[in-house]
């Protein structure tokens, strides 16, 4: 469907809203991709979702593509960033996990010897609810979360990391910590 060159025949009609086009550039980047994303996640499921993932955001962003030439550089980088944001949202959930074990004064070991099974759904609930309601953050008060609360910095590491200043740290800090209160206020 696509030569050596790199072009695509029909990216052209999709661009200009051809449906039948757009389905097969979507077959075309759904073979390719997800080859590519099964290779970097292992697994086939976190594949299906970078891939669909992918296709939405191709279709919602195709018109902003400028030089044609340069369509499978973008596509991958938008499933890498897919990719990377799967694995940041896997980490600042297990962190939660952790940290709201640290703050029961229960170790993962501990945990599974003294608790009761309903101790252990409500525990696993909890975590789920802390979760979603982080989802739901945007990424720079997650990213600003994961680097105060779980990775310990302090405002002006977190400032340098971020290139901004330290008093900005902090207030993107309590503005971050706000909204994941009433998200999780929500939940109640």
């Amino acid at each position: 469907m696509s030569d050596d060159s790199g072009t695509i025949p029909f990216l052209a009609e999709a661009r200009s809203g051809d449906r039948a086009a757009m389905g097969r550039l979507a077959g075309l980047v759904w073979d390719r991709v997800y080859s590519f994303a099964l290779r970097t996640t292992l697994d086939h499921n976190a594949a299906e979702d970078i891939v669909q993932e992918t296709l939405l955001a191709m279709i919602c962003r195709l018109g902003t593509l400028r030089d044609d030439r340069r369509f499978w550089p973008w596509i991958y980088r938008v499933a890498w960033s897919k990719i990377q944001d799967r694995h940041r949202d896997r980490r600042l959930r297990s962190c939660m996990e952790m940290e709201l074990l640290r703050m029961a004064g229960a170790t993962p070991e501990r945990r599974r010897r003294d608790d009761g099974p309903l101790d252990t759904h409500i525990r696993r609930e909890t975590a789920e609810e802390v979760s979603a309601a982080l989802g739901r953050l945007s990424y720079r008060y997650r990213d600003i979360l994961q680097l105060r609360c779980y990775d310990g910095l302090d405002y002006a590491e977190i400032a340098a990391r971020t290139r901004t200043t330290p008093a900005r740290a902090r207030i993107h800090f309590h503005r971050a910590k706000n909204s994941l209160k009433e998200r999780l206020a929500c939940c109640v």
